[in-house]
């Protein structure tokens, strides 16, 4: 019987050691894999700290920052005035700049305007010198050429002189050797006429300070009307021929209104008047001496009372 309890109780040793070992065996085991949970485990609670250490200085450096957050707005708002200041200084720097422009434009017009009027002034003073010596010379000029034309009108006055005196000096003896003059055996002039001829116009610009020739023709036209008396010997043919003969000196008026221009004009009105008298002649070509005198009388005294308008037209 103990035999059998001893057996019994090595049997339950047995089963009980058995049952012990199969249990520390299990736990060996399990706590092996509890060793290398523990150790994954640890790995990843060390990874979800560092993770989570990363997390809170983030979030850390994010509530700095929210906190620096209204600081950052008032620096926008600063920042964002002082751009509108700054564009507000670039737009009056670029108007300055513009103006400036303008002010340096106007400066390089001014410039050229000042440049241009000097050389206008001097262009000016050249040309005004160049026209006192041009304006000296044809006043030169014009005084040589005036001398000039004024001898050539004398010298063609002396010689129309000389004609008609030498002309008026043989009908005067004519007239006084005979009583009459005979227009029809008057001598050719001599020489061209044309040469004696003088514009009227060129006589009016000329001085003629001798009026001798015109007294003496009316000393000798009085002398020869109280001289005049009618001879019973000679009849009612003398008589008509002494009345024909008297001279009319016609007034300054009718010369301005009818200057001579030639001496052929003369002989022509003498021929007409022949023609037209018959047999008795009257002396048209004293007339027309009187009348060129007296023309060139008139003309002279013209010239006189109006000097200023010659020179304006010479001029």
């Amino acid at each position: 019987m103990l035999e059998t309890l001893r057996e019994r109780l090595l049997s339950v040793q047995q089963d009980f050691t058995s049952g012990y070992e199969d249990t520390w065996a299990a736990l060996h085991r399990r706590a092996k894999e509890c060793a290398s949970a523990g150790e994954l485990v640890d790995s990843e609670v060390v990874m979800l700290s560092a993770h989570w250490e990363k997390k809170k200085t983030s979030l850390v450096e994010l509530q700095e920052q929210l906190q620096q957050l209204p600081a950052l707005i008032a620096d926008l708002e600063s920042v964002t005035a002082n751009l509108t200041h700054l564009e507000a200084s670039f737009e009056e720097v670029e108007n300055n700049l513009l103006h400036l422009e303008d002010l340096c434009g106007q400066c390089e017009l001014e410039r050229c305007k000042h440049m241009q009027s000097q050389q206008l002034e001097n262009y000016k003073k050249n040309k005004r010198k160049e026209l006192e010596t041009f304006k000296a010379e044809l006043d030169a000029e014009h005084a040589q050429k005036v001398l000039e034309m004024e001898h050539t009108q004398q010298m063609k006055l002396k010689e129309r002189q000389k004609f008609f005196e030498e002309a008026f000096q043989q009908d005067m003896e004519q007239y006084l050797s005979t009583g009459y003059l005979q227009i029809a055996e008057r001598r050719e002039p001599i020489g061209s006429m044309s040469s004696m001829e003088v514009n009227v116009d060129m006589l009016e610009q000329m001085d003629l300070m001798d009026i001798s020739d015109q007294e003496a023709l009316d000393v000798f036209l009085n002398s020869g009307e109280e001289n005049t008396v009618p001879s019973p010997a000679l009849g009612p043919e003398s008589s008509t021929y002494q009345n024909e003969i008297t001279l009319q000196v016609p007034n300054p008026s009718e010369l301005r209104a009818k200057p001579p221009s030639s001496s052929s004009t003369c002989t022509d009105m003498a021929t007409q008047d022949i023609s037209e008298g018959g047999e008795s002649p009257v002396v048209q070509s004293d007339e027309e001496e009187v009348q060129v005198d007296t023309a060139l009388a008139t003309s002279h005294t013209d010239r006189e009372a109006t000097p200023d308008g010659s020179d304006d037209s010479d001029s």
